[in-house]
């Protein structure tokens, strides 16, 4: 696997931990100010638009690549498991390959629309004072882009070499454990 492959990877794996820890601080901040809400009678400012603009966007954006490359989309095969399996590789690229031009354009939209956000320094009003939400658009961007990414991918290799590119990039083989194992030494 080249390297730019594997640094996809890394990037992918990387972008799913930060959406399960956006996860995670959501939970947490949310616990905080309920508990500080209800006990202290004292809220936490900014918290619903915290919550909104940085967390859910985080949560729901950066695990899809990993979700896309670890084949675990929801897959109906109803009308298709009695096709030929070079058929339903065709099937899939096509697929990917309309899913990787909607993401692009997708994406294209994200980045207008974030990098006019930015210009205007877009900020939300929360009962603490003002909130800087324009970053949170580049989220959005990032998500995107890395699944779109993840999808060509996929495309390429079902175009290259069909279903068993598809399978390839979706399952690669594991490493072989006695790859790892010294050399026995010879007498």
């Amino acid at each position: 696997m080249s390297s730019a492959l594997k640094a996809l990877d890394w990037l992918v794996v990387a972008m799913m931990w930060v959406g399960c820890a956006a996860g995670l601080l959501m939970m947490l901040h949310i616990a905080a100010d309920v508990f500080a809400r209800n006990v202290l009678n004292d809220p936490i400012d900014g918290t619903i638009e915290i919550v909104s603009s940085y967390y859910m966007v985080a949560v729901a954006f950066f695990p899809l690549a990993y979700v896309t490359r670890g084949e675990g989309q929801i897959y109906i095969d109803l009308f298709t498991r009695w096709m030929p399996r070079r058929t339903l590789g065709l099937i899939d690229t096509v697929i990917y390959a309309l899913t990787t031009v909607f993401l692009f354009a997708l994406a294209w939209r994200s980045y207008e629309t974030a990098h006019g956000k930015m210009q205007q320094g877009e900020v939300w009003e929360s009962a603490g004072g003002y909130l800087v939400v324009w970053p949170s658009r580049y989220v959005l961007l990032t998500g995107v882009l890395v699944w779109a990414i993840v999808t060509l991918r996929l495309t390429v290799a079902g175009l290259l070499r069909g279903a068993d590119g598809i399978d390839s990039e979706l399952h690669p083989p594991l490493p072989d454990p006695e790859d790892d194992l010294p050399e026995r030494a010879v007498e």
